[in-house]
């Protein structure tokens, strides 16, 4: 996935650094893929999806929440009122169906290379849309 960071995404994340925005990942790929993925962005808040163990072994469940579509608004939710975040003056990217929930909840949602019909989303809710590279 390293290899595969646009230009354009890592500078838009230095952007948001550079602002004194905190920077949080979220997505449903397992929390062991993404974790060296998010240390090598610096990102240190991360909700990914956690598999289940049972004595050291994977059981094939996931832990709820599970950071798609619902989940990820839940998820997103209770850390902004933890945190105490403003969510109509943050920013949220998504490629997929997966994030519109996410993407209704903050003031300024971007979506990112759509796939799966997330450009009609996008143009019927008015959001921006951009391909990255």
């Amino acid at each position: 996935m390293i290899g595969k960071l646009s230009v354009q995404g890592r500078a838009k994340l230095e952007a948001h650094r550079q602002a004194g925005h905190q920077v949080i990942l979220v997505t449903g790929a397992p929390d062991f893929l993404i974790t060296p993925f998010a240390e090598f962005l610096d990102v240190s808040t991360v909700f990914a999806a956690k598999p289940a163990q049972q004595d050291s072994v994977y059981t094939g469940a996931l832990i709820p929440p599970l950071p798609y579509g619902r989940g990820k608004r839940e998820l997103i939710l209770a850390h902004a009122q933890k945190m105490d975040l403003d969510l109509a003056n943050s920013y949220a990217y998504g490629d997929s169906p997966g994030d519109q929930d996410i993407l209704e909840l903050v003031g300024y949602p971007q979506v990112i290379n759509p796939i799966r019909g997330m450009a009609r989303t996008a143009q019927r809710l008015g959001w921006p849309v951009a391909i990255w590279r």
